[in-house]
């Protein structure tokens, strides 16, 4: 809209072009006010409506968690910044900072003391004692695909608000069948300049890149809400789920092959689900990464960034998920997706195994298995 800013009497009103004071909504460049019957911008806490509102003391509207007097609110960018009707308690954040890898004998006693184990007949128990329901490979890569192109990446999406370092929980999203719908809504309402930086711990409206692990991993093994939950500090996750009992354990570097439902943790705070691998060594993949959940491709062990794995991931990331790849195009990852990943790789057979693999995707290429989960290139 144009016009100008107009102080009066140390307050600010917007008049129009022609002199006139305008009222309502006021959007100018990625900021955000509202102008009262007078043209003034609003300030503090506003009841719109049926809905209350939060501005700053420059008048620029406020979004996320907020602290007002003693009590915590959240203000919900997906709602247009309408407070949402829960009081949120914050005592603290996800600890995310990188983390030496535990030793086995840590991993062992955690998983005794929380009873995640296997019994005689080899049935699995989370951390809460619920049986969880054994799946194949291809639900597994199935799973991981459905929030694909339809959810942000946001730093502590998939934590609970306040989770501590000593007790990390998933959020509700975390532990809840399906695609929350304020993931989708959320990523309409984000520009290709989207920034995760600014909306850091609104764990609702995203995932970062464990929550998203632990989400896929909850909606594989579970058909009811509100069990156990698998959400840990990435750098964890590959040594931690070997140690449960589901597959085999290889540290980076260590190894140079790659097959689907490869799951890999980085020491530094990273961790993604593997498609399948290409003919020239590089590697298709799924993760949230800045900008958010997408399939990409790593470039070869050498650093052919046109690798046949770039290629692959943009294919198919325009063709079934367009929305997204207009926006953000990216579909290519680096050489240390390659080496400096430690990996999980499934058990998929015998009595003690949480997947199985009856449509052979394990030998499968990346082409194959997008093919297969997805439909042609």
């Amino acid at each position: 809209m144009r016009g100008r800013w107009r102080r009066v009497r140390k307050r600010y009103r917007f008049v129009s072009s022609d002199g006139r004071p305008q009222r309502g909504w006021l959007k100018e460049g990625n900021r955000t006010y509202y102008l009262d019957k007078g043209g003034f911008r609003v300030t503090g806490l506003v009841r719109l409506g049926r809905k209350y509102y939060f501005f700053r003391k420059n008048g620029v509207q406020r979004f996320g968690y907020i602290k007002i007097g003693k009590k915590t609110y959240f203000f919900d960018p997906a709602d247009h910044g309408a407070r949402s009707s829960t009081v949120i308690v914050v005592r603290g954040v996800p600890n995310t900072a990188p983390m030496s890898e535990p030793p086995e004998d840590l991993v062992t006693a955690r998983n005794t003391a929380l009873n995640l184990q296997f019994d005689e007949s080899g049935a699995f128990y989370d951390n809460r004692g619920y049986q969880i329901q054994k799946a194949t490979l291809r639900s597994f890569l199935t799973t991981a695909l459905l929030p694909v192109g339809k959810t942000m990446y946001i730093w502590g999406g998939g934590w609970e608000s306040g989770a501590e370092k000593k007790s990390h929980k998933g959020s509700i999203e975390a532990t809840t069948i399906g695609v929350s719908p304020r993931w989708e809504q959320f990523f309409r309402k984000s520009p290709r300049s989207y920034n995760y930086k600014n909306f850091r711990y609104l764990s609702h409206l995203g995932l970062d890149c464990s929550g998203y692990v632990g989400w896929v991993l909850y909606n594989t093994f579970n058909s009811v809400s509100g069990h156990g939950d698998y959400v840990m500090l990435a750098q964890n996750m590959a040594r931690t789920f070997a140690g449960w009992g589901w597959g085999n354990y290889s540290p980076a570097g260590s190894y140079s092959d790659f097959r689907p439902g490869d799951i890999m943790s980085l020491r530094g705070g990273h961790v993604y689900i593997v498609l399948g691998q290409c003919s020239d060594g590089s590697v298709v993949l799924v993760h949230s990464s800045p900008k958010g959940v997408m399939i990409t491709g790593t470039v070869t062990r050498r650093g052919k960034k046109n690798s046949q794995a770039v290629k692959l991931a943009a294919r198919y990331m325009k063709k079934y998920f367009p929305r997204w790849y207009r926006k953000f195009p990216d579909s290519s990852r680096g050489t240390s997706y390659l080496t400096d990943y430690s990996r999980m790789r499934w058990t998929l057979n015998g009595n003690r195994s949480v997947l199985s693999d009856p449509d052979g995707l394990e030998g499968m290429n990346a082409s194959q298995v997008l093919s297969l989960l997805l439909g042609p290139a």
